[in-house]
């Protein structure tokens, strides 16, 4: 995120947050991108990001309207979504990148993986401090919430990707999002190194036991 146009890579034009990082995912060298306010289609997206300032209809909840059953319910759940834009519009624009083709330091670093995977990553991650990572659950702008909390909260979150990341990020239902501040990631891959010798993955099977079977096949 750049409080200045950078104009970093290709620019993404009618897009949102989840589309970008679809793209960035699995177009490899191409897939350096970056957008502004203007060129997002997602509200929840782009206030998130801090893009623009969150407008009315979705801080007072009538964009959850649907999913929740009044105004106050929609309200309650979006004071719990990481949301940049709802103190004010502080970034002109977003980029998004492969790591390997890192074209300027990232604010954070989006993951997604197996719960399997999470499960490490959640080890690592607590290896040098302990506590908990801890991640309100909306069912809404998952992502773009977890990037609003990494960026503004310097948080690491655990989330279960939302409809939106399902259908224009086109996220596995197989699949978890972690979402790491880069201030954090130098801890975590020690927290990694760490505990691979208890935690590594894949997780084998303990197998010293007996087996049972029944009599008459014994």
């Amino acid at each position: 995120l750049s409080d200045s146009k950078l104009s970093l890579g290709k620019h993404a034009t009618e897009t949102t947050v989840c589309h970008m990082l679809l793209r960035s995912r699995h177009e490899k060298e191409q897939g350096v991108l970056h957008a502004g306010a203007a060129d997002m289609r997602c509200v929840w997206g782009s206030a998130a990001m801090g893009l623009m300032s969150s407008p009315p209809r979705l801080k007072e909840g009538m964009l959850y309207l649907g999913f929740i059953a009044d105004l106050e319910g929609g309200k309650k759940l979006h004071s719990q979504m990481g949301m940049i834009g709802d103190e004010a519009k502080r970034f002109q624009e977003l980029t998004t990148f492969p790591l390997q083709l890192a074209p300027t330091e990232p604010d954070a670093v989006v993951m997604y993986m197996t719960p399997g995977r999470a499960l490490r990553a959640i080890i690592a991650a607590l290896h040098l401090k302990g506590g908990a990572i801890t991640t309100p659950m909306t069912g809404q702008a998952s992502v773009c919430a977890s990037i609003a909390r990494a960026v503004g909260e310097q948080k690491m979150s655990v989330d279960i990707p939302c409809i939106g990341d399902r259908k224009m990020g086109l996220v596995g239902d197989d699949e978890l999002v972690v979402v790491i501040p880069t201030s954090n990631l130098d801890e975590f891959m020690l927290g990694l190194e760490m505990t691979d010798y208890m935690a590594r993955y894949p997780y084998t099977p303990y197998t010293d036991w007996s087996p049972s079977l029944p009599p008459m096949f014994t």
